[in-house]
């Protein structure tokens, strides 16, 4: 057992590195067998340093975790043997900081450089004062042109519908598909993002919680149609009411787009088509876009009923030249495996089909339900071995911080966009932190997460698609 003096040495030792590393260091408490799990990334060094100390520590040394994008696999192997054998001889007084600055200097020998290519040196005073003269002078000419281009100018230009305007046309439209629609918008820390129309709440930005996606308007530099620009502010484009002269509106871009489509696709379609809906031995569940395959495409970190799941995207091949990489094409989930669940559940789908029988297709087979952690954007083969090996790699550290004692209650119902009904998910803290380090773990291996929303804990039992939309026209 841990005796108290390593308690506090260790309370006092993480305050001390908290202190050295202020806003570069991460301090998690009381995860499976470890007190304490440090994380620290210097300032300007593409170098983390993950430190688990358990109980017992420094009285035994601590497990330790090197991560780097710059170093290669072997260098990395290097220097955390490196670390644990310093780590060995230093066993009963503190040592993180200690194993920080060995690394440090391991480094310096091995001459490895972690930090940022050096700044250009800068400029004498008089270059300085000759430099402004010039760009002065350039600044007086480039005024006078303009000036004389705008007086020359016949007709002012005509005025362009705000972003605003194309908010309203495509809410209110009923003739405008909604979900194909992209908006790019300024992020204040990421710059220009995109994200799907329907990700985001349309009210006043003044009324919503602090946990729905909502945009200012004036942050909204350009409009998508799928893959096509309708509307751009900085280019003055606007191809959804055509009020800057175009005279190409909305309907004409999405008619354009759909013939060349037609020209290039219909074939390939028709034969995807007829090859996915021959597919009768594997059962799929459709959640938010995204498929659930069970069978041999499942790339399962375990084998327990509180597996977590790298799914691939079954191939929605029908409409797959719609798609493009924004959308994510791979989620992991935790599998239900309860039975009284799934006869809960069976039970809701046997009343709606009762009345509404045409949404039988709709209906989540029992054997796919799960609640998705989060999706992300795997495009290639290596992408996807990658994701596989750092989930098996993070796996023990997961399955630590997953409660043993705690259960995960299904009360009551809700639904996405009046397309998806699902049960609602009443978690414990701890399943929502695991759910957090998941999402760090898989951020810090470089692997892309495309979540369009707010964690939101569900199990999905009825999708509407497409086809089952289009039949009841």
């Amino acid at each position: 057992m841990a005796s108290t003096d390593n308690i506090d040495m260790q309370s006092q030792e993480v305050a001390k590195v908290k202190e050295n590393f202020n806003g570069q260091c991460r301090i998690i408490t009381d995860i499976a067998d470890f007190s304490h799990v440090v994380t620290l990334q210097p300032k300007d060094q593409d170098i983390i340093y993950k430190f688990q100390l358990k109980k017992t520590y420094p009285s035994t040394k601590p497990n330790i975790i090197i991560r780097s994008g710059t170093m290669d696999s072997k260098a990395v192997d290097e220097i955390q043997n490196e670390l644990d054998e310093t780590a060995a001889s230093a066993l009963g007084s503190p040592m993180v900081l200690t194993l920080v600055e060995h690394a440090k200097l391991w480094l310096q020998k091995n001459n490895i450089n972690l930090t940022p290519s050096a700044k250009p040196k800068s400029k004498t005073n008089k270059e300085k004062s000759v430099n402004k003269i010039s760009v002065a002078k350039q600044d007086r000419k480039n005024r006078k042109e303009k000036k004389v281009q705008d007086e020359t100018a016949d007709e002012k230009k005509p005025s362009m519908k705000t972003s605003d305007d194309v908010v309203k046309r495509i809410l209110w439209d009923g003739n405008l598909p909604v979900d194909e629609f992209v908006v790019g918008y300024i992020d204040r820390f990421l710059g220009i993002q995109e994200k799907y129309f329907t990700s985001f709440s349309w009210e006043d930005i003044a009324t919503v919680d602090y946990n729905v996606l909502a945009v200012p308007k004036h942050r909204i530099q350009y409009f998508k149609y799928r893959d096509v620009k309708v509307w751009d502010k900085n280019l003055r484009m606007d191809n959804v009411f055509g009020s800057t002269g175009s005279k190409t509106t909305i309907y004409d871009v999405i008619e354009k787009y759909h013939k060349d489509s037609d020209v290039n696709k219909t074939d390939e379609v028709n034969k995807a088509e007829d090859e996915d809906y021959d597919v009768d031995d594997e059962d799929s569940d459709s959640d938010d876009g995204i498929t659930v395959t069970i069978g041999s495409n499942n790339y399962a970190t375990g084998n327990d009923e509180d597996d977590l799941h790298l799914v691939d995207e079954d191939e929605d091949t029908h409409d797959k030249y719609c798609r493009n990489k924004l959308r994510p094409n791979h989620f992991l989930a935790l599998r239900i495996t309860n039975n009284e669940i799934r006869k809960v559940v069976e039970g809701i789908q046997d009343v709606i089909l009762e009345h509404e029988p045409q949404y039988e297709e709709c209906c989540i087979p029992l054997n796919s339900l799960h609640i998705t952690l989060c999706t992300l954007g795997l495009d290639t083969t290596e992408q996807v071995a990658h994701a596989c090996q750092v989930l098996k790699k993070i796996k023990p550290e997961l399955q630590g911080m997953i409660p043993k004692d705690k259960t995960i209650l299904f009360r009551g119902m809700e639904n996405f966009f009046n397309r998806v009904l699902y049960a609602k998910c009443e978690c414990p803290q701890e399943f929502l932190d695991m759910v957090e380090h998941l999402r760090l773990c898989l951020k810090q291996e470089g692997i892309e997460i495309r979540d369009n929303h707010e964690f939101v804990a569900h199990m999905t039992i009825m999708k509407i698609t497409r086809t089952v939309v289009q039949g009841n026209r």
